[in-house]
């Protein structure tokens, strides 16, 4: 096999990282290590301690010996506001580009950039990917979320949405520059269909869809799987992750199945969350731990017989998903976006109306129904994961990419 060398530009890679994104760049580097591939990131930990304040508190370790680059600002706060407003930040690229000169690698693969380098561009000699782990593309937020937390279907008046959600607007990209193409000879690559329509519909050129992909937690027998009766929701609680829809099909449902519910998560939903578990009088049942430390997280994974994903935005291909999968735990999920792609019939996984509180309670009494078979449907999630979320999948599919991928002139 060819040894490749690859260059990963993320605005964020563990243990400096917010979501999903970063981590699967994280997953994607180490496994092209393990694979025998020589793998170099170049990442800005200034954006993560600008928005935390702090460092982070989990320290998460390298499997495998993928190659750190830190962008070290002179001052954070001037950088990133020239790089959001004006679409500038000559310093990063300029290491970017020295660093280029120096590896010489055959791959530079873009992935999230917002508030760092500021849009992909091609290094001459070398081939140019990108992955779109949001809307980015499209969407000077990322999300294509209005301020009133309701999902942007014709983005329009961009720069006033910004202003309206508090942050910097980003000049560069207003009117006409809002999308953001690929460079000539790049390939975009998609985690979900529902992200590549999107993101075509406005000119943007996706190639293919790669699914996402998370390692094999060795989860061993499911034997014991019937036993679990936890509903478990992991995720940020903020309006367009809906717990609100969650806890009141909770509710509704109550009477029918002896579930009980735990949130795992933070956000400006989390009071709100806790002062209605009170109000209905089911602190009895339902939980609200804040985010919990991953051994923790680990025991309660043990416990838990669905994972509830409730979201009413576009979600384009969460891990979380993934994660349950491979621990041989079904989904109940809404209907939005990108999730009906991964939360399929044979996985043993349940779809509900976004947003519908009767749709979800359905769903739940349903679940109930059949919790006496729920080692039977637990493989059938643990079957989808081996079938299409196991590493080896999503990187063989990546190399084909890469090995049919021209270099810029």
């Amino acid at each position: 096999m060819e040894t490749l060398r690859f260059l990963m530009v993320s605005t964020h890679y563990p243990p400096y990282h917010l979501g999903g994104d970063a981590t699967m760049v994280k997953y994607l580097a180490e496994e092209l290590v393990r694979m025998g591939h020589e793998v170099h990131v170049y990442h800005n930990p200034s954006v993560y301690l600008l928005l935390r304040g702090e460092k982070p508190r989990n320290n998460i370790t390298e499997s495998g010996f993928v190659t750190r680059h830190e962008y070290l600002p002179k001052d954070r706060r001037i950088d990133l506001l020239n790089s959001l407003s004006f679409g500038s930040w000559p310093r990063a690229r300029k290491e970017l580009n020295s660093l280029a000169g120096r590896l010489k690698p055959d791959i530079v693969h873009w992935h999230n950039t917002k508030g760092f380098v500021d849009r992909p561009y091609e290094i001459p000699g070398t081939a140019t990917l990108y992955t779109a782990h949001d809307y980015y593309l499209v969407c000077p937020r990322s999300n294509l979320l209005r301020p009133n937390r309701q999902v942007c279907h014709e983005p329009k008046n961009c720069l006033l949405c910004t202003l309206r959600w508090g942050k910097p607007p980003q000049l560069w990209r207003s009117g006409s520059s809002r999308v953001l193409q690929l460079p000539e000879h790049a390939s975009g690559i998609a985690p979900s269909e529902f992200i590549a329509s999107r993101l075509r519909l406005e000119g943007v050129g996706i190639c293919g869809v790669i699914r996402n992909f998370v390692p094999d937690p060795g989860i061993g027998s499911l034997a014991n799987i019937r036993n679990r009766n936890v509903l478990l929701y992991l995720g940020m609680m903020e309006p367009h992750k809906d717990p609100e829809t969650l806890l009141e099909g909770f509710r509704l449902s109550q009477e029918k199945h002896e579930f009980g519910l735990v949130f795992v998560g933070e956000g400006s939903q989390r009071g709100f969350i806790e002062q209605r578990v009170k109000s209905t009088g089911l602190g009895d049942r339902v939980r609200v731990t804040g985010f919990l430390p991953q051994e923790d997280l680990e025991r309660l994974w043990k416990r838990v017989g669905y994972l509830v994903m409730p979201s009413k935005w576009f979600e384009n291909a969460p891990l979380v998903v993934l994660e349950a999968y491979a621990r041989g735990i079904p989904v109940i999920s809404s209907d939005a976006g990108g999730l009906p792609e991964i939360v399929c019939a044979d996985s043993g996984s349940l779809v509900f109306n976004a947003g519908d509180p009767d749709s979800l309670s359905k769903r739940l009494e349903e679940a109930w129904e059949g919790i006496d078979s729920l080692t039977i449907v637990g493989k059938k999630a643990r079957d989808a994961y081996e079938r299409r979320f196991r590493p080896e999948i999503g990187v063989s599919k990546y190399l084909d990419l890469v090995k049919n991928q021209p270099p810029a002139p």
